[in-house]
């Protein structure tokens, strides 16, 4: 096969600029400390880095979660240690109402500190976090949990939602705890009841059962207050059966059925009805309140005692349920944060073994670099000498 002047000579360019820019390639390489600058440089490579770098990404994101997470159920673990000294405080003050010693004066000095306690417990459970979000609402953040009506009755505002952020793949912790579970669901040492209603005129402002024997009864009973006028009521349980009919309203005199006593102040009209619902609990700041109210009004006549010390013992088993109910909640939590810090240990031990292979895909041998450099120049300044000779290969120079 002939081979022409110009074949000669582009095959010799082709060669020596093949090699220069492989060359410059290594250089660039030494110079950066990566072996992949482009995808072209190595397509399987390339495309794992990307597959690590998205991995990384995901894991950075997960431990920023967790350390939200940390951080939240770490001031949740704070505040439920503080209901818990809380409550071995007012037990202690209760025991010490228990004497039989104390007079009525004692008695409401204790209450003092008692209701003392009782705005600390309030206070924590409307506790926030760092956003100002609360921590005991549920799902409703940016709800007040515990509101205080014109009853003097604190009221759950927020829900049972309990919030989770996801850590890991297929993996969620609870960063919340409902405050209806902690401070309301605790199971009362004797049946209770709770009022609603739907009146815009008047309110509840006190109610309790003022005979036990006879509210147990008829318990779990239900009863409707039905007002047929501004100054005229019946009363029927949840079956419609009567219990009082056409009786005499005056705002601020207590109604009194079945051992409950439902005190209405305000002008109500046609139609308004207040609901008397059973319960089995009875929330921690409830019992609290009774107590306090109990020995503060509570004399020394013979009838009084006899009543003081049913309140005392029931206060001292709702405070024993409400430790029980806490504690729970609290080895909750505790086994939440050994969740995150374990699945962070992973993440953490995941996250090496990827920057390795990062650096064992992307990095440069430096040396296996520098000696390719070498052999490159060499090749190349021979590919020059040749291109500079085949360049000068001409007929008109063996005419000379």
């Amino acid at each position: 096969m002939r081979l022409s002047f110009l074949q000669g000579f582009n095959q010799s360019l082709s060669s020596m600029l093949r090699i220069q820019e492989q060359s410059f390639n290594t250089q660039n390489q030494i110079s950066t400390g990566k072996r992949i600058g482009t995808p072209a440089d190595d397509p399987v490579g390339a495309a794992k880095l990307i597959q690590l770098d998205q991995e990384q990404s995901q894991l950075e994101q997960f431990e920023k979660n967790i350390s939200f997470v940390e951080s939240r159920l770490e001031i949740e673990e704070v505040r439920l240690s503080s209901v818990n000294d809380l409550l071995i405080r007012v037990k202690e003050l209760t025991l010490q109402a228990a004497n039989g010693t104390n007079a009525f004066s004692e008695r409401k000095s204790i209450a003092a500190e008692l209701g003392t306690r009782l705005e600390e417990l309030v206070s924590i459970a409307n506790s926030t976090d760092a956003n100002g979000e609360y921590i005991f609402a549920g799902f409703k953040g940016g709800t007040q949990p515990f509101v205080q009506n014109s009853a003097g009755d604190y009221v759950y505002q927020g829900d049972e939602g309990q919030r989770k952020v996801t850590v890991a793949n297929g993996t969620a912790i609870a960063i919340s705890d409902s405050g209806r579970r902690i401070f309301e669901d605790i199971p009362s040492a004797q049946n209770t009841f709770y009022t609603t209603t739907n009146s815009a005129a008047a309110v509840v402002s006190s109610q309790r059962v003022v005979n036990q024997a006879s509210y147990d009864a008829s318990y779990p009973l239900d009863y409707e207050i039905t007002f047929t006028g501004p100054a005229t009521f019946d009363v029927n349980d949840e079956n419609g059966v009567p219990i009082l009919v056409a009786q005499p309203y005056t705002s601020g005199n207590p109604i009194t059925f079945n051992g409950v006593e439902v005190t209405i102040s305000g002008t109500p009209v046609a139609g308004d009805d207040f609901y008397v619902e059973s319960s089995g609990k009875q929330s921690m700041i409830t019992s609290l309140q009774n107590l306090v109210e109990g020995l503060n009004t509570l004399t020394d006549t013979p009838a009084d005692k006899v009543v003081l010390d049913q309140l005392i013992d029931d206060s001292l088993t709702n405070f024993a349920a409400a430790e029980s109910s806490l504690g729970q909640v609290w080895a909750e939590v505790g086994a939440r944060l050994n969740t995150a810090e374990s699945v962070k240990a992973l993440h953490e031990g995941v996250g090496l073994l990827n920057q390795e292979l990062i650096s064992d895909i992307r990095d440069l041998d430096y040396a296996e670099a520098i000696s390719r450099l070498s052999q490159e120049t060499f090749v190349l300044e021979a590919a020059q000498q040749t291109f500079s000779r085949v360049s000068s290969l001409s007929l008109f120079n063996f005419l000379r």
